[in-house]
C-alpha cells in the first residue's frame, strides 16, 4: 500500500469517490496541477494509486503521490467524455507529469513536392508552412522517434534510387531534402504509403534498387531502411488511415489529433 496517498489524501477518501467514468486531478503544494488521469471508474483507478507498490510499472503513480498534495475528481457522462475532458486539460494546461498530449505542437507531418526538376521531401511541425512552400502535407503522425526513424529512412532509399542534391534552407526544426532522377511512377505510391492506404511503394523500391549498383553493395543497410519504412508504415500510417477515415478529412492537424484518436475509437461500429 501507498502510505503518502493516506496520509495525504486520507484513509477514507476512496468512499468518497464514484464507481463511475471521469477525470482526476492531481496538484502540488504551490496548488499548480502536476497531473491529470481519466478513468472509465474513478474509483477502481484512484484504489490504484493508494495500493501502487514498489515495482517499476507502479513507479509513476508513486510519483504522482509524491509529488501532489490536493486530489480532485469529476464525474463524467462516458468514458469518452472522460478522453475528450483529459485532452483538453492537458493541452490547457501541460501538466508537468503528463507526456501524452502535452506537447501536440511537436507531432511531425511529412510533406511531398514534385516540381519540374524535382522530387522534395520534408519532414516538420509546422505543417502550415510546409503548405505555403507548396507541399502536400501528410499526418501528422504521433510519435515523433518513430516517424523521424521513418524520414530517414525513406531518405536513404530516395537517395539510392535518384540522387540526393542537399538540404534545403526552410524552417527551424525541419528537413528539407531534394532528388534528381527518382521516378514520377512512385509518386502516387509514395503517398498512398504516407496515407496509411497501401505499402506497394515499398515492393516497387525494392525492383529498382536490384538495378542499382550502390544498392546492391550495400544489402544491409537498404535492408534496414526497407525495415524502418515498413515500421513507419505499420506503426503510424495505418493508424494515421483509420483516423482519416472516421473523420473525413485528408490531413488532421497537429492540435486535433488527440481528439480525433478519441472519436475513432468510440466510432459506432459500421452497419
Amino acid at each position: 500500500m501507498n502510505r503518502a496517498f493516506d496520509k495525504k489524501f486520507g484513509a477514507d477518501f476512496l468512499d468518497s469517490v464514484p464507481r463511475a467514468p471521469g477525470v482526476y486531478r492531481y496538484y502540488d503544494r504551490n496548488d499548480t496541477l502536476v497531473y491529470v488521469g481519466k478513468a472509465k471508474d474513478l474509483r477502481q483507478r484512484l484504489a490504484q494509486y493508494r495500493n501502487a507498490q514498489q515495482i517499476k510499472p507502479h513507479r509513476k503513480m508513486r510519483k504522482v503521490v509524491r509529488a501532489a498534495v490536493r486530489l480532485e475528481f469529476e464525474t463524467t457522462e462516458t468514458e469518452a467524455d472522460a478522453l475528450r475532458l483529459e485532452n483538453e486539460i492537458i493541452q490547457m494546461h501541460r501538466p508537468r507529469l503528463n507526456v501524452d498530449g502535452a506537447f501536440t505542437f511537436l507531432y511531425p507531418t511529412i510533406g511531398l513536392k514534385r516540381d519540374a526538376r524535382y522530387l522534395h521531401v520534408a519532414c516538420t511541425t509546422q505543417a502550415d508552412e510546409l503548405v505555403a512552400h507548396g507541399f502536400r502535407p501528410f499526418g501528422c503522425y504521433r510519435n515523433r522517434l518513430v516517424t523521424r526513424a521513418g524520414f530517414d529512412a525513406l531518405v536513404e532509399l530516395l537517395t539510392w534510387l535518384g540522387h540526393v542534391e542537399g538540404a534545403e534552407e526552410l524552417l527551424p526544426y525541419t528537413l528539407w531534402r531534394r532528388f534528381r532522377q527518382v521516378p514520377e511512377s512512385l509518386d502516387t505510391q509514395l503517398a498512398d504509403l504516407l496515407l496509411g492506404n497501401s505499402d506497394a511503394f515499398l515492393q516497387s523500391a525494392i525492383l529498382l534498387l536490384v538495378d542499382k549498383a550502390v544498392a546492391r553493395r550495400n544489402p544491409a543497410e537498404v535492408q534496414a531502411a526497407l525495415e524502418a519504412v515498413k515500421t513507419f508504415y505499420d506503426m503510424e500510417c495505418v493508424r494515421l488511415a483509420g483516423l482519416l477515415e472516421v473523420s473525413g478529412e485528408v490531413y488532421i492537424a497537429n492540435e486535433l489529433r488527440d481528439q480525433a484518436t478519441i472519436d475513432a475509437r468510440f466510432a459506432p461500429e459500421p452497419v
